[in-house]
């Protein structure tokens, strides 16, 4: 695991030199990665649709950050050689862990668990989906990356 993680942090270095239900939230392309402490989780999924790649890093912000530790980034590829396109995006929260990701219309679904903080301690964690839309209507890959938190308990009611 350790000569992946530090593969990846080459590799993502050579390349580059509580929100409520409602809220949305645009995320600019990463340009620095270098806070990319080290990778802990990797997780991976083909958008079919649109035949992007995506990639989630988790790598450990402990050092740095009491509540939920674990820094995310999410790398959106078409693999090409002559005609590449990628973006590499820093996710604006941390999480305790993530449960999996999925493929959707506009990108893709991270189930994640979250700490819940109560009067400034940790008491427990929460479910949540991270809702992230990086695909244009037309499949093309947009600059910006669209992050809505949902909690699991909300997504049920409204299903």
């Amino acid at each position: 695991m350790r000569s992946v993680s530090s593969l990846l942090i080459v590799a993502l270095t050579c390349g580059f030199s509580g929100v409520s239900a409602a809220a949305v939230e645009e995320v600019a392309e990463a340009q620095n990665v270098s806070d990319l402490a080290m990778v802990t989780g990797f997780h991976r999924v083909t958008h079919k649709a649109s035949g992007f790649d995506v990639r989630l890093l988790e790598a450990d912000g402990s050092a740095s950050v009491a509540w939920n530790p674990v820094s995310l980034f999410l790398i959106v590829t078409n693999n090409g050689t002559c005609d590449g396109v990628q973006r590499i995006w820093r996710l604006p929260h941390g999480v305790v862990r993530v449960r999996g990701m999925s493929p959707t219309t506009c990108g893709a679904d991270l189930r994640v668990d979250v700490d819940h903080i109560r009067d400034t301690v940790v008491a427990g964690t929460d479910p949540k989906v991270l809702h992230l839309c990086f695909l244009a209507e037309n499949r093309l890959l947009c600059p910006t990356l669209s992050v809505t938190e949902v909690s699991i308990a909300a997504k049920r009611k409204a299903g």
